[in-house]
Parts: C-alpha cells; sequence; structure tokens
C-alpha cells in the first residue's frame, strides 16, 4: 500500500469534531493517520517536515476531496447481529418474549434456522453496515465457540471492523427434572439454576472455566446477556475466567521478557443491565440489590448496555468503579422500555457510547440511531438547547473508540484511517449552517459516497480519486 494525501477535504478533525475547512491528511503505508494540516497551517504541531515534501514525492496517491465532509468511520458499539433473519417478527411483544434467551422468540429462530441461512443474513447485516457508514461493530455472540466461528466465517471477506464478545450457554449445559418450560416462561429460572449448580454432577466448574477459556481465546472478550438470567455463582465464574486469562498471559510476558507485541488487547466484558424496569425489580426482590449492584460486586465488567433504568445510586456506583456504558436508544423505543436518563449520565461525565442492538428489532443505522436520540431526548427535556448534535456525534465515533481502547473513531495523527465522505452538496444538507447537526438529522445512506478502512477505500458510490 502507498501513502495516500487526502485534500481540499472539509474534516471533523479530533476528540472534539473541530470543523476544519480546506483540510488535508495524509496516511502512511500501514493506513494509519500520519500528518493532519491545512494550506495555512498544521493541526498537531508535531513534526514540520511531511507536509512541505507531500507534492514532490511521486510515491504517494493523491486524493481530491473537494466538496466533502470528512468524519470518522461510525462505531456501533452494541449489535446483535445473528437475529438478523428475524426482523420485525411479533413486532409488538415485549422484550422477554422477545428476546429473552432461554425462552424468547429470538432463542427458537436462532436454533431452528440452518447455519448456513444465519451465515447469509449476517453477511447482508454486515454489508448494510458498511453501506450506512459503521466501519466497527461490536457483535454480542451467542452460541458459544459455535457461534463465535460462524461470525468469524460470514464476515471473513467483508472489509469491516470487528468486536465479537462471547459468551457461556449455561442453558445448554444444566438440566434439572425440576425445570420446566412453565417456570422458564415466567422468567423464575435463577432459583433453579442456583440449586443446579450445586447439585448437578454433569459440569464441574473446572469444565464452565475451560470452556470459558477457550471462547475468550477466540474472540474479544465476553458479551452477557441479562444480569437476571445469571446467578451470583455464574457471574463470578466469568470472572474467574479473566482472572485464569490475565495470569496466564502475564506468565507468558514473564517467560519471554516481552510486551507480546502481536498478541491481542486485554479481554473486553460487557453486560446488559437495567434495561427494563421490571428487570431491576426482579433483581431487587431476589437478591435485594438491583442489577447493577449485584454484577459490580461479582462480574466487575468493564461495560454496561442500555442502563435504560438505574437508580441514582446505580449511576454513582457505575461512576465511582469507572465503568463505560452503552446505550441503544432506538431499541428502548420499540421494546418500551424507556430512555436512559442522559441528563443525568452526562452529569456525571460519562462516555456513552451508541449502539442498534438487535437487527431483529431495528435496522443497523448509525445516522438513524443519532436523529432520535437528539430528538427523543430535547422532547423529553422539553429544551431546544439539550444534548447538542456534537455530543451526539461523539457518543457514534469518539467514544466508541475510547471506551474499547482502540485507535479508531478520531481523525489525528496515530488514529487508524477510518473515514467516511459526505457529499456537502447534496440536495438534503445544502446549505449546511450547522455541519454536526446536519449530519446527526439529516444525513443518510444516499449522503454517503464513500467509506475508507485502514487507508483503503472499501466502499465508492461516486469516483473520487
Amino acid at each position: 500500500m502507498k501513502k495516500s494525501l487526502i485534500k481540499n477535504a472539509d474534516l471533523l478533525f479530533g476528540k472534539e469534531l473541530q470543523i476544519v475547512q480546506n483540510g488535508s491528511i495524509l496516511i502512511n503505508e500501514h493506513g494509519t493517520i500520519e500528518d493532519l494540516f491545512t494550506s495555512e497551517k498544521r493541526l498537531e504541531k508535531k513534526d514540520t517536515t511531511t507536509s512541505n515534501s507531500v507534492n514532490k514525492n511521486n510515491k504517494i496517491d493523491i486524493i481530491d476531496a473537494e466538496g466533502f465532509i470528512l468524519l470518522p468511520g461510525l462505531i456501533n458499539s452494541h449489535v446483535h447481529i445473528g437475529d438478523s433473519i428475524g426482523k420485525d417478527i411479533s413486532a409488538s411483544s415485549d422484550l422477554n418474549q422477545r428476546i429473552h434467551p432461554q425462552y424468547g422468540i429470538k432463542k427458537t429462530i436462532l436454533e431452528k434456522t440452518p447455519s448456513s441461512q444465519l451465515m447469509q443474513m449476517i453477511r447482508n447485516a454486515a454489508m448494510s453496515m458498511l453501506h450506512k457508514g459503521i466501519t466497527t461493530f461490536v457483535d454480542f455472540r451467542e452460541g458459544g465457540l459455535e457461534g463465535i466461528s460462524l461470525i468469524q466465517n460470514a464476515v471473513e471477506n467483508i472489509p469491516i471492523k470487528k468486536i465479537v464478545l462471547g459468551r457461556i450457554d449455561f442453558n445448554a449445559n444444566y438440566k434439572d427434572e425440576n425445570t420446566s418450560p412453565r417456570s422458564l416462561k415466567n422468567g423464575k429460572d435463577t432459583v433453579t439454576k442456583s440449586q443446579i449448580i450445586k447439585k448437578s454432577n454433569l459440569i464441574e466448574e473446572n469444565d464452565i472455566i475451560n470452556q470459558g477459556s477457550k471462547i475468550i481465546e477466540k474472540c474479544d472478550g465476553f458479551g452477557i446477556s441479562g444480569a437476571n438470567e445469571h446467578t451470583d455463582e455464574m457471574l463470578r465464574l466469568y470472572n474467574k475466567i479473566i482472572l485464569k486469562y490475565q495470569q496466564e498471559r502475564e506468565e507468558e510476558r514473564e517467560r519471554e521478557k516481552t510486551e507480546l507485541n502481536g498478541h491481542r488487547k486485554e479481554p473486553v466484558v460487557a453486560i446488559h443491565a437495567a434495561e427494563a424496569e421490571t428487570a431491576v425489580m426482579e433483581s431487587v426482590k431476589k437478591y435485594k440489590k438491583t442489577e447493577i449492584e449485584r454484577t459490580v460486586n461479582t462480574l466487575n465488567p468493564d461495560i454496561y448496555i442500555h442502563v435504560t433504568n438505574p437508580s441514582s445510586s446505580d449511576l454513582q456506583l457505575l461512576y465511582q468503579n469507572n465503568k463505560k456504558i452503552v446505550i441503544c436508544p432506538r431499541a428502548n423505543g420499540v421494546l418500551g422500555t424507556g430512555f436512559a436518563p442522559i441528563r443525568k449520565m452526562l452529569e456525571y461525565d460519562f462516555e456513552l457510547g451508541i449502539g442498534t442492538d438487535n437487527v431483529m428489532l431495528n435496522s443497523p443505522d448509525m445516522f438513524r440511531e443519532m436523529d432520535f436520540l437528539i430528538k427523543s431526548q430535547r422532547a423529553v427535556e422539553k429544551n431546544t438547547r439539550f444534548l447538542d448534535a456534537k455530543k451526539v456525534l461523539k457518543m457514534a465515533t469518539v467514544n466508541g473508540g475510547k471506551i474499547f481502547n482502540l485507535n479508531i473513531g478520531s481523525i489525528e495523527k496515530g488514529f487508524q484511517a477510518d473515514l467516511l465522505f459526505i457529499d456537502k452538496y447534496d440536495l438534503d444538507l445544502y446549505p449546511i449552517h450547522d455541519p454536526h447537526m446536519s449530519i446527526v438529522q439529516r444525513c443518510t445512506e444516499r449522503q454517503l459516497k464513500a467509506v475508507m478502512i485502514d487507508g483503503n477505500f472499501v466502499l465508492e458510490k461516486t469516483s473520487i480519486r
């Protein structure tokens, strides 16, 4: 790959998405942003030799992006891509009826659909995301090792970045004569599972830890379903697996006396929590603690998904423990679980990420997600100034990179060149008086003319080069 120079573009630069007109981006052979400058000044005052020699170097591809706004690739921080086979099935059912991992409609669909068909639907969803400017997605993967292999094989030849978070299927392993479909349907399976973990000889704790260790070796961490679907014992087992993994990596570092360059980052642990008010009440009734109180103590995850119905003490606890939050506004809307308390979250200064959640509930469209978020929150707050567009756009780009500790989501030196080319003269955008607001509430797949990942064009709807 040759170096590339993108010139004459309007940029949303850096972690504050600063508007820079007539900007240029130099991308090195590895797809990383090497330098940024305008015709008048450098955007980052470091090495001063690069920009002066760019036009003299015939080994650099020149890309004239006049007429385009360049923004970082969108990061879909929470999605269930595997259930795209079930788009809008039982659309008026509640959360548990549709997506509960033990007895929901989603579980039935996934079990009855052939793997080849699931793979095709996953490919379709991944391509859909790419066409909508999503350059990285974070998938919560059901099905243990088989589920991880399924998605990895499905998107192998699709040039989109993925973070795959697996999970242990306890329900497939633990069986008991006293567990009836009726008790599961009523969501009262936790006590039975606790008895099973204590009494069953089918699988020993070490076997579960070994199973979880194999899962975490094959993906990027754990993406755990709702807290109420797990006993304290189950959550602690996840924690033991992570600690075991970290200890093994530390021992390996000691043996090799190296930083293990080339090995992947520390595994991510994320969990759904406080999505529905009924789930919070169920947790308090069974455990005398909210889902968040339970999981901070037993699991200690890095990231919480939804947090739509937290208590004030829940938010304080998350803040005190430096936890990250990913919200899913449209999914919570279609399931009727409410609006996340964005104002309180921002007062705590959480760096919020955004996800489109289950493909069976929503199209995986971050433009629509941002549009819904800003309008619904202003309606809830009855305030036209609440939640400015830049904050929302940061949730879909900059914050996603921070949450997952990756050099993505921002146009700055040292970050990967994942870029979107937006036609600023499109009929629905022009004239643009507020670029952040125009992108958040007016931009669609149509205005997106090209997608670049790691410095390579992976989608071009019009000729740019």
